[in-house]
């Protein structure tokens, strides 16, 4: 991880790894070493979030720096600072949220190293990132992976950089994992196997505080698998409709008592001409699609609704969801839980945010609002509740599977 060349050196996973403690030693390390060969310049310890010291990596690098003979030897630690007796080296604590522009005329920053990086935002990364630009410079950074939406996961896992070192290790990598962490262990492992692998291994935060919907996706794990689209049954489509925002779809099969989620979609900042050409590639035969109660609405830039500008497009049999209050759609919802099947690929980010739907959370009050907070889960979340509250069986017996969607667009 340390050897070599490399403008970005990552580590992600869960308690127990040694990763902050690892990063820590290593940057007070790469400071000797720079000050040996005569550099100077500044190491940036950077958190997203950081109100003083106290919440800062001081305390893991002074920790570090005194386990070190030949460290303490070259460093001056103090409360507050810690600097090389040379001068050469300096060390700088700061929070990105508060503190990033002025980052920007920070001079000679050698390494910033960021801790807990999952938070951190994509315009903190596009400001910060230009702001590390010495000759050799280097940006460390570690984090508790939380969701696969966060931008930290999508820039470095995902889309990972060049010139990037980049692992995963949990506290099975670690050597030194202490006794009491290990009974800890054990029993999130026994008491709260929700959250286990989330914590112990690294994975992705399944089940979100305040999350609606944890029970029943927690019930429903084993109904998450592979749904195949059934020829002789229809298929029901329930939309959230968006402008600039997004538009979410559920594809859904009614087979005996059983609904069965074959297939999601969802994509930004298109017109609807190229959601009826996604229904048209899938070739499944549509008997509804149910859309929110607004796409009656006539738009003032072309006198028409959403529902005429829908049907001209050939998308026929559009039902229009019940406006009913949000708390009545979620219960609908919980009910329909336990019937439901989910393809495990197809449905994957629809899943995700029917997991991650949640509460919104009064930061003053300490308590949950009775209303969801709005992210990118709840556009997949409010389609899901159309589905649920607006589904309307159809029985008409000896009769042609109408496909509802015409012509080419």
């Amino acid at each position: 991880m340390f050897q070599g060349d490399a403008r970005y050196r990552c580590a992600y996973g869960g308690r127990g790894s040694g990763k902050t403690r690892t990063f820590a030693m290593m940057t007070a390390v790469r400071g000797y070493q720079w000050g040996m060969e005569g550099r100077e310049g500044i190491i940036l310890c950077a958190r997203e979030h950081l109100n003083s010291l106290d919440e800062s990596s001081l305390e893991e690098v002074k920790a570090a720096i005194s386990s070190v003979p030949f460290l303490a030897d070259y460093y001056e630690v103090g409360e507050k600072y810690i600097r090389s007796k040379d001068g050469k080296i300096s060390y700088g604590f700061s929070g990105l949220r508060r503190n990033l522009d002025s980052l920007k005329s920070k001079a000679r920053l050698l390494l910033c190293y960021v801790d807990e990086a999952e938070s951190v935002s994509e315009s903190a990364w596009q400001k910060l990132i230009p702001s590390v630009r010495e000759h050799g410079s280097e940006i460390w950074v570690t984090w508790n992976p939380e969701s696969k939406e966060s931008a930290t996961h999508k820039r470095f896992r995902l889309n990972t950089p060049d010139s990037c070192k980049i692992v995963s290790c949990n506290f099975k990598d670690n050597p030194w994992f202490p006794a009491p962490l290990e009974l800890e262990r054990l029993e999130d492992q026994k008491k709260r196997p929700e959250i286990y692998t989330h914590v112990w291994e690294g994975d992705f935060l399944i089940h979100t505080e305040g999350a609606y919907y944890a029970h029943e996706m927690l019930q429903a794990k084993d109904r998450i698998t592979v749904v195949p689209y059934d020829r002789q049954a229809s298929v029901i489509t329930a939309w959230d409709l968006g402008m600039a925002d997004t538009t979410a779809i559920w594809f859904a099969q009614y087979v005996g008592q059983e609904i069965r989620i074959i297939d999601f979609y969802e994509n930004s900042g298109l017109a609807l001409d190229h959601y009826v050409k996604i229904l048209q590639s899938k070739g499944y035969n549509y008997e509804q699609h149910i859309l929110p109660h607004d796409v009656r609405v006539k738009e003032l830039g072309t006198g028409k609704s959403r529902m005429e500008v829908l049907q001209s497009l050939g998308l026929n049999g559009v039902e229009v969801a019940p406006m009913l209050p949000v708390e009545d759609g979620i219960q609908a919802v919980r009910t329909m839980l336990d019937r439901c099947w989910f393809d495990v690929d197809r449905c994957e980010r629809g899943i995700d945010a029917l997991r991650q739907y949640r509460r919104d959370w009064d930061e003053n009050g300490k308590a949950w609002r009775g209303r969801p907070h709005h992210d990118w889960s709840s556009h997949a979340a409010d389609a899901f509740r159309y589905l649920a509250v607006g589904y309307k069986p159809r029985h008409v017996w000896g009769g042609p599977i109408r496909r509802n969607i015409q012509g080419i667009v």
